[in-house]
């Protein structure tokens, strides 16, 4: 019933892509929503790395794309959006071009394996209709999208958005750069659809969450995704699902695990809650 963007407007590193799989991995586990996680960037596999092995392998590639006589997985996108075009998408077929991470509660639309910009220009076209559709079907989508407002088709999904989750990361640079974003797109990045999140936050450095919260304006204490090294070793070995499975879903206790799934916690009910002002029903 509602369209998640994860987004920033900086060109430099600032944990978007893992704080998507991160938080709708966890509201995947702790609630009972279907979740759609879209992957809308260019020539960036990290999303499909936190959950799957990619094999450098051609020839096991090939392998890989038969998932028990669905669709061609690792073309997905493209796929999908081939059907959108001819008007022969419809929500439940979405499910066809995914990969399931947990039944019936998330599954995974893997990023276009295009390297050619304009191709990648032309299909993401159609992912404002895609949202549109995929958001019948699914209580929550999730997209992982391009960054910074140079291209029409991420501007055009952020409008679609009913949730922009802006990501910066512990420096300064960023958090000015968020301020002076959000100051020349009064319009698109509305105080009602925005929340700001800090990604790979350390409350040891002076730009922690509360000082963070505080430079940038907001009244409430903004959502954080911790640097957790537990965490950063399941990201590169394809284990993010596995993590939480395996450390438990209480945020309780005094270690960096407890910090990561509490942290996980506080973003997705910030989201609910805010879903709940905007009279989305889940």
């Amino acid at each position: 019933m509602a369209v998640i963007a994860f987004w920033s407007n900086s060109d430099k590193e600032t944990g978007q892509t893992v704080s998507a799989a991160t938080i709708a991995t966890y509201m995947a586990i702790e609630h009972n929503y279907r979740i759609l996680l879209v992957d809308a960037t260019f020539n960036d596999d990290t999303l499909e790395r936190c959950f799957w092995t990619i094999s450098n392998d051609p020839k096991k590639n090939v392998t890989q794309r038969l998932n028990k006589g669905k669709l061609d997985i690792s073309a997905g996108a493209e796929g999908l959006a081939s059907a959108i075009a001819s008007n022969k998408a419809t929500p439940e077929i979405i499910t066809n071009y995914t990969r399931v991470v947990f039944k019936n509660r998330l599954d995974v639309l893997c990023g276009l394996k295009t390297k050619d910009k304009n191709e990648y220009i032309k299909i993401t076209k159609l992912y404002k209709d895609l949202l549109h559709t995929a958001n019948k079907y699914y209580d929550l989508v999730f997209v992982d999208l391009e960054k910074t407002l140079s291209l029409e088709n991420t501007k055009a999904m952020l409008e679609e958005a009913d949730i922009i989750m802006y990501n910066f990361t512990k420096n300064l640079k960023q958090a000015n750069e968020y301020i002076e974003t959000v100051q020349k797109n009064p319009n698109l990045l509305t105080k009602q659809k925005l929340i700001p999140l800090l990604s790979n936050s350390d409350e040891n450095t002076p730009y922690n969450v509360k000082n963070v919260t505080r430079y940038i304006g907001e009244r409430k204490e903004i959502p954080k995704i911790p640097y957790t090294a537990g965490f950063v070793k399941s990201i590169s070995e394809a284990g993010v699902a596995n993590y939480f499975l395996n450390n438990g879903m209480s945020g309780k206790g005094f270690n960096k695990n407890s910090d990561l799934i509490a942290s996980a916690s506080y973003a997705c009910e910030t989201i609910v809650k805010r879903l709940e002002e905007l009279k989305y029903r889940i």
